[in-house]
């Protein structure tokens, strides 16, 4: 068995837990009946037990979508094939970009959203496509070979992009939790959280999403208003924490504690004093994967329920 060791493995008991949350009806012999049909393949350990990537979840996921669709196995066995002979992602994000700086927009766009109709994963479309793309477009307008409105137009894109997989991947009765996710105030980066927020929704969850610089009197008032379970606050530098620290203590103002919503940070931001705010009672997320952070999240909100 080898795999990186970063990769985050599930037993089969754990991956039927991950599963039950957005389809309740996956049960052990759902998946041994996949992989008996060819659709997953588990890894094994010595002992020849099961064990599953969040890849093979996110399959599992995308498999139960086109069931849903009334899709037959036969349809979902071919969907899988292309799928697996999809070019890379990183193939997929240098074509996205080339096409975009060539102001293509309509090829670009339809190059992420014909990967995501043969079925590649969500989070990786973001992490994979978009993240890497936006990082090389950065590159390129330091290095001034792309114009100011030429990044402006294709972040852009990229927000079109993250908002339409979003809305295609969210569940469409979610349930829970109930999420608040908003960039505390002065924090500009934003698109990063529009990608957990999306990521949550495929899982579930009820979003909802304030966007960039938002003040602790507004958020105090979404709160308020929205009930939360779940605060999810985003800092990307680490000269914003005395913001979020701002945020923590609104929100703790505003509730007694048996009423106070579990409060997530995450972003480059808070790495560095996660010990300090997991003091102050914020649960830190520094996972590298947005899979990885969403599991992070509903674990530790389904333990404190």
């Amino acid at each position: 068995m080898d795999v990186p060791n970063d990769t985050r493995l599930f037993t089969i008991g754990e991956a039927v837990s991950q599963l039950q949350v957005t389809y309740p009806d996956i049960s052990h012999s759902s998946l041994r009946f996949l992989q008996r049909e060819g659709m997953v393949t588990p890894l094994r350990t010595v002992g020849g037990h099961r064990l599953y990537t969040r890849n093979d979840l996110e399959r599992v996921r995308r498999i139960k979508r086109w069931q849903e669709h009334r899709l037959s196995l036969h349809e979902i066995r071919l969907r899988l094939e292309k799928l697996d002979a999809l070019t890379s992602p990183s193939q997929i994000a240098q074509r996205f970009l080339d096409l975009a700086v060539q102001g293509d927009m309509d090829a670009a766009t339809h190059v992420v959203l014909h990967a995501d109709e043969l079925g590649l994963p969500l989070a990786r479309i973001f992490e994979e496509v978009l993240r890497p793309a936006l990082v090389e477009m950065g590159d390129r307008w330091v290095a001034g070979s792309l114009t100011v409105a030429q990044e402006h137009e294709i972040s852009e894109l990229a927000r079109y992009l993250v908002a339409d997989l979003s809305n295609r991947h969210a569940l469409p009765e979610p349930r829970e939790p109930i999420v608040i996710a908003t960039c505390v105030a002065e924090e500009l980066h934003d698109l990063g959280l529009k990608m957990m927020g999306g990521v949550l929704r495929q899982r579930g969850a009820r979003v909802h999403y304030l966007g960039a610089n938002v003040s602790p009197p507004f958020l105090v008032e979404s709160v308020h208003q929205r009930h939360p379970d779940i605060v999810l606050l985003s800092v990307s530098l680490a000269d914003h924490l005395p913001a979020l620290r701002d945020c923590l203590m609104a929100i703790q103002a505003a509730a007694p504690v048996s009423q106070r919503p579990m409060i997530v940070a995450g972003g480059r931001g808070v790495a560095h004093a996660a010990d300090e705010l997991e003091a102050l009672g914020v649960h830190v997320v520094v996972d590298s994967t947005l899979d990885g952070a969403a599991d992070t999240i509903l674990t530790g909100w389904r333990g404190m329920a």
